[in-house]
């Protein structure tokens, strides 16, 4: 059965070829800077680390092979070590005698793989005409699989279309599953879904045949997370006390505009707390609509960006809340000074955003419209305030 610690395989490969992206080809030919190509006949007998747009091995590579390219990886020669690779497109036609770990949006299998597979994509297929020596770990959306596994199968899949002959097991959490052909197992079935899988009367099973419901969230998990938010909630409120204290008069002024402009005051602060997500997504847009050739430059000077974005977001986010909780503590609990209002209010929105459902309601209402009191109250004289004393 697959090992619980290379679920975070796919992670590190990524982490990994990130670090080494810009190192160049050790051996290679090129037609271009753009691609690196290993034509037929040529034999490389080294390792090969390329970063390119298009990585092409036609030849022979007695190595690995680490890649990380923008377009596409096809592997239809030989490798006799592993690949590791992060590409939109990979295609392994020929051979690679070691493991194959891949991180891909398409990604075609129809040679031979003499280790593991292990991958993460969006559409991912092993051919009929493929051979997996080893075990298949797919961590993907749509995943066809039609060759030869001599190992286990797992992982998690959207829909998982499976026949051909797995030498191990299966044991896979999936949305959809269908033995689509013939399929020989040599161990157990096993595959965690909502649903029942469809076509099962073409599986030979030689162990057992399980069905089991999805789990639900790990008492631990649950507990941790319950935790995590009552932590959040005691530090927000001592931020909230701490901020209270230290600008009082601007406290008051920015409660004022919660009571006056909550419209406004909330359309303001939205409109820089959720900057982050518009800047990412029109940079997503424009990755998308970008040629791969200036994709990449486009990212590393985007990415930083929305990071800053995003760091300074969280950064307001600390005491943003607090003219939002201070009037809803002076509603709550009239007569009390600014204190008890920072604290009641506090209180009532952590209880109210530990309830499910309805709980994320709390960020998105409390912190722009806090945010955008605290900015139009700078408009306003420190000592008007119309919030309790």
């Amino acid at each position: 059965m697959p090992s619980p610690s290379r679920a975070t395989a796919v992670a590190l490969i990524a982490v990994w070829l990130l670090a080494v992206a810009g190192t160049p080809a050790l051996a290679a030919e090129t037609t271009s800077s753009e691609i690196v190509i290993i034509r037929p006949g040529n034999v490389i007998q080294d390792d090969l680390y390329a970063g390119a747009l298009r990585v092409i091995i036609e030849g022979e590579i007695h190595g690995d092979l680490v890649v990380i390219a923008a377009e596409e990886l096809i592997v239809e020669g030989t490798v006799t070590g592993s690949v590791t690779a992060i590409a939109p497109t990979v295609r392994v036609d020929g051979t690679v005698d070691g493991s194959l770990r891949v991180v891909g949006t398409d990604v075609r299998v129809g040679g031979e793989v003499g280790g593991d597979l292990v991958v993460a994509g969006l559409d991912v297929e092993l051919a009929a005409s493929s051979r997996i020596g080893g075990e298949v770990l797919a961590w993907v959306a749509d995943f066809d699989a039609k060759g030869d596994i001599r190992g286990d199968v797992g992982g998690s899949q959207r829909a998982l279309r499976l026949s051909g002959s797995v030498g191990g097991e299966v044991d896979v959490s999936v949305g959809t599953f269908v033995v689509s052909g013939p399929l020989s197992v040599g161990g157990d079935l096993a595959y965690r879904s909502d649903s029942e899988a469809e076509g099962l009367s073409q599986a030979e099973v030689g162990g057992s045949l399980v069905h089991r419901l999805p789990l639900p969230a790990n008492i631990r998990v649950r507990s941790f997370g319950l935790f995590s938010r009552l932590m959040v909630i005691l530090f927000l409120g001592v931020s909230a006390l701490t901020a209270a204290y230290l600008w009082p008069e601007r406290t008051r002024a920015a409660i004022s505009e919660v009571g006056g402009s909550p419209g406004r005051s909330w359309l303001l602060g939205a409109a820089i707390l959720f900057s982050p997500l518009l800047v990412a997504g029109a940079a997503a847009a424009i990755v998308v609509l970008t040629p791969a050739s200036a994709a990449l430059p486009l990212l590393l000077v985007l990415v930083p960006v929305i990071l800053a974005m995003l760091g300074l977001a969280l950064a307001v986010s600390v005491a943003a809340g607090v003219p939002a909780v201070a009037k809803l503590g002076a509603m709550l609990w009239r007569g009390s000074d600014l204190y008890g209002s920072v604290l009641a209010g506090t209180v009532v929105a952590g209880l109210v955003w530990l309830v499910p459902l309805i709980g994320w309601l709390v960020p998105v209402v409390v912190l722009p419209l806090g945010l955008g009191a605290w900015l139009r109250s700078q408009t306003r004289s420190p000592s008007v305030s119309d919030a309790p004393a």
